[in-house]
């Protein structure tokens, strides 16, 4: 059974993203809530190298769902500023969380991206995500979240679990 892997706030950080991609298996989504590559304020070098992390993203077989986030130049990849997705017949919106989100009405589970802020919580009869930033985490989370089979996780990036929500 595919997996969905939710991330965030990469801010172009190879090594980062190397961790994430090895939780990837071919036929798992990958769900991405903005500032991945961080071409506004930052330039390559060093770790930090977002063709090689956009490289990675264009190879993968899986679906991909990729918002534009306020770092992300668009003219470096563009992307929606929302992205709504069905995964596991659950119904998802995707933002970075820099802008208002639309109606959440038809939604399921809300995932934001931004405040580098992990959040797993139901609120108002909704899920509400944020990966937080496995790079610049502000809050200790440095991780994603995964979600598999109904269960949403919290998930280090050394692979242990430490927070789980059932839908």
């Amino acid at each position: 059974m595919p997996q969905l892997i939710i991330t965030g706030d990469i801010h172009g950080h190879l090594p980062t993203w190397k961790k994430i991609a090895a939780f990837l298996e071919p036929e798992d989504g990958l769900a991405v809530a903005g500032d991945l590559f961080d071409t506004v304020y930052t330039k390559p070098g060093g770790e930090y190298d977002p063709q090689a992390i956009l490289d990675d993203i264009k190879a993968h077989r899986g679906p991909i769902w990729l918002v534009q986030g306020n770092c992300d130049d668009p003219d470096f990849h563009k992307a929606p500023l929302c992205q709504a997705f069905t995964f596991e017949s659950t119904r998802f919106i995707l933002a970075h969380g820099h802008k208002p989100l639309p109606d959440l009405t038809d939604y399921d589970v809300v995932i934001r991206g931004h405040s580098h802020v992990s959040q797993l919580e139901c609120l108002m009869g909704k899920i509400f995500i944020n990966p937080g930033s496995p790079i610049r985490p502000r809050g200790g989370h440095k991780g994603f979240i995964r979600f598999k089979g109904g269960i949403l996780e919290r998930v280090t990036l050394s692979g242990d679990v430490v927070d789980r929500l059932a839908l």
